[in-house]
C-alpha cells in the first residue's frame, strides 16, 4: 500500500466477462471432466442453479467446496488461461495505468487462487496489493478445502470500509446485484456491463474494461 487512493474490483464478470461460464463454474466443469457420470450431473446441476441465481451464500459454497476437493493448481491455471484471453491489450494497458496511479484490490465472492493465476496470466499480479475472497488450500494428499473470508455481498462492503483506515478515497467496480452493497459504500461506484445487458443499475455504467479505468482515473485526476 503506498498510494492515497484505492480501486476495488469484483473478479468475476468484472475483470473479465461471463461467457457463459464464471471461473468457478469452468473449474467445476474442469474437475468434471476427469469424473464420472454421478458426478458430471452434480457438477452440472450445480452450475445450472448458480447461473439462475438460486443458490446464495453458504448453499453455494458447500457444494462447490465438495465438487473441486480434487481441483488441483494445474487445473486452476488452464481456467484462468482461458478467461484471460477475453481481454485485449487494451484492457491490460488500461489496468496497468491504474496500477500506476492508485492501489489496487479485488474484492470477490470467488475463489482467491483463480483470481491470483488470472492476474498472473495477463501479467498484472504485481498490481494487486490485496485479493480477498475465498481459498482453495490443499492438505498432504492433496485434497483441497475451502477458507472462505468473504461470503456474501455484505461481505464484500465491510472489506472496503475496512481499507478506509488507510485511504481518503476509495473506488470500487463490479458487475451485478453482489457488488451493490460494495458499490454503496464507495466513493465512486461503477458497473461495467460487458454483454451490453438490459438490467439497469443505479450506478454509472460501462460497457468495456478500457472506458472504466479511463473513468476511474479521470476521477483521481479531479479529486
Amino acid at each position: 500500500m503506498s498510494k492515497r487512493a484505492c480501486i476495488t474490483f469484483d473478479f468475476d464478470g468484472t475483470l473479465y466477462p461471463i461467457a457463459p461460464y464464471d471461473s468457478e463454474q469452468r473449474l467445476i466443469r474442469k474437475v468434471a471432466s476427469t469424473k464420472g457420470t454421478l458426478f458430471k450431473q452434480r457438477a452440472k446441476r450445480l452450475i445450472l442453479q448458480d447461473q439462475k441465481g438460486t443458490l446464495i451464500g453458504d448453499a453455494f459454497h458447500k457444494r462447490y467446496a465438495d465438487l473441486v476437493r480434487t481441483a488441483n493448481a494445474g487445473m486452476i491455471d488452464e481456467v484462468a488461461r482461458d478467461i484471460s484471453l477475453f481481454l485485449s491489450t487494451e484492457d491490460i494497458h488500461a489496468l496497468a495505468s491504474l496500477g500506476n496511479i492508485a492501489d489496487l484490490a479485488v474484492l470477490t465472492c470467488g475463489t482467491e487462487n483463480l483470481v491470483e493465476s488470472f492476474l498472473q496470466q495477463i501479467g498484472l499480479k504485481q498490481h494487486f496489493f490485496l485479493i480477498r475472497g475465498k481459498r482453495l488450500v490443499w492438505d498432504e494428499a492433496g485434497r483441497a478445502r475451502m477458507v472462505v473470508d468473504i461470503n456474501e455481498p455484505q461481505a464484500k462492503a465491510k472489506a472496503l470500509e475496512q481499507l478506509r483506515r488507510d485511504y481518503p478515497t476509495i473506488l470500487a467496480v463490479g458487475d451485478g446485484p453482489t457488488d451493490i452493497p460494495m458499490l454503496k459504500a464507495a466513493d465512486l461506484g461503477l458497473v461495467i456491463n460487458w454483454n451490453q445487458s438490459q438490467r439497469a443499475y443505479p450506478f454509472e455504467t460501462h460497457t468495456s474494461l478500457a472506458d472504466v479505468c479511463s473513468r476511474l482515473a479521470s476521477y483521481l485526476a479531479s479529486a
